[in-house]
């Protein structure tokens, strides 16, 4: 369910947290859905179970999923906190797209990048 890179790249648990998010924002998950347990998780992907807690943790903190104890974490994508994450993904393509001009990037070139995703 989850694919993440060892070596090099951004740290496990925001890799993580990116694809949760992604799959959550997309609708592959659904509201109420059941997340695989912290446990699952880190065996699957051959990780320290605290850096998959590290990553509920802040999907929890922002409205994403929501725990119930004994009983495990389950999607909570509120109305509010998608077009957060939204607004926060916006956010930081902006900021990207600003250094790529910045740098020299023409912004043809940013835009076949974009539709050939």
């Amino acid at each position: 369910m989850f694919s993440i890179v060892i070596m090099g790249g951004s740290p496990i648990y925001e890799q993580l947290y990116e694809r949760i998010t992604e799959l959550i924002s997309t609708g592959v998950m659904q509201k109420d859905e059941k997340l695989p347990t912290i446990r699952e998780v880190a065996k699957q992907l051959g990780i320290n179970p605290n850096t998959v807690q590290k990553a509920y943790q802040i999907l929890e903190q922002q409205g994403l999923i929501y725990s119930i104890p004994a009983k495990g974490s389950y999607v909570n994508p509120s109305d509010s906190a998608v077009i957060s994450l939204r607004n926060n993904a916006m956010k930081n393509f902006i900021e990207s797209a600003r250094f790529a001009l910045g740098c020299g990037i023409e912004r043809r070139a940013l835009t076949a990048a974009i539709e050939n995703m």
